[in-house]
């Protein structure tokens, strides 16, 4: 990769390492002690303080790094979106996917007041600087202890969702640094992954029940398990003599096998 960055970057493992340990320890942190609710916002505000800003600071790297593992040129500026614009069309729109996945998914973030990743990030950018060459959004959370903002609006951050863009930068990150997809998982994805571990209590389940005498479903059929999810999306398999194939997907449109919803019992299935 020609290097014509004005900074020297660290090299694509050891950036992902620090990404990754930065990120792990700010959501340990988080989750042990949670910004809660107060009567006074600026109070609220001050308690999540050092959340926003190295979620604001960890953000723009994470952009950073992945345009310059792409090999673009990374511009010497704090403007949230005017990094996301320099990133090609799959990569803003798996981005955009991260955002959108998470605020469909995620308990308690569909109320979030912006609907779109771009205007979730022109909103932190805040107002232009004086020159009108970068934003200001992140110096006004920086300094916002001491100083009132220079923003016409102080910017709306939700460490929520400032982690799981940076989680999805890392992971897309990881993915092209290894050349493997499956690192590529957004909310919906990793939901899925933990009711795969109730899917294969259930399916240890299903085969003793299926190889008894009583049973009556004998035969190849496709069984739902669960959804759909905001995209149309099912938990389902395709049950054969050999066994079954587990998918997270929309329902094939014209299954050559019959269709059993198996969600009422799935739902109250107990290993």
């Amino acid at each position: 990769m020609e290097d014509r960055q004005k900074n020297k970057f660290k090299p694509p493992s050891r950036m992902l390492m620090w990404i990754d340990a930065a990120l792990k320890h700010e959501k340990l942190k988080y989750e042990k002690v949670p910004v809660t609710r107060d009567l006074i916002p600026e109070y609220e505000m001050a308690r999540g303080w050092g959340f926003v800003v190295a979620g604001y600071s960890l953000l723009e790297q994470s952009f950073k790094a992945l345009l310059h593992l792409r090999g673009k040129e990374v511009p010497l500026k704090h403007s949230l979106t005017d990094l996301f614009e320099q990133f090609d069309n799959d990569d803003s729109a798996l981005l955009r996917e991260y955002y959108s996945d998470f605020r469909a998914t995620a308990p308690g973030m569909g109320g979030f007041p912006f609907e779109t990743l771009e205007d979730f990030i022109r909103n932190l950018d805040g107002d232009p600087n004086k020159s009108g060459t970068d934003h200001i959004g992140s110096f006004d959370w920086r300094y916002s202890p001491i100083e009132e903002a220079k923003s016409e609006t102080m910017p709306t951050v939700s460490i929520d969702y400032l982690h799981e863009l940076i989680y999805g930068c890392k992971l897309m990150f990881q993915a092209a640094y290894t050349g493997n997809p499956d690192h590529i998982q957004t909310n919906s994805l990793r939901l899925f992954q933990k009711r795969k571990r109730k899917v294969e209590q259930y399916l240890n389940w299903h085969a003793m029940r299926t190889n008894s005498e009583r049973s009556t479903e004998l035969g190849d059929r496709v069984e739902i398990l669960w959804g759909p999810d905001y995209r149309g999306w099912y938990d389902w398999w395709i049950v054969t003599d050999e066994g079954a194939t587990l998918n997270f997907s929309k329902l094939p449109e014209d299954p050559s096998v019959r269709v059993v919803d198996k969600r009422k019992e799935f739902g109250e299935f107990n290993a």
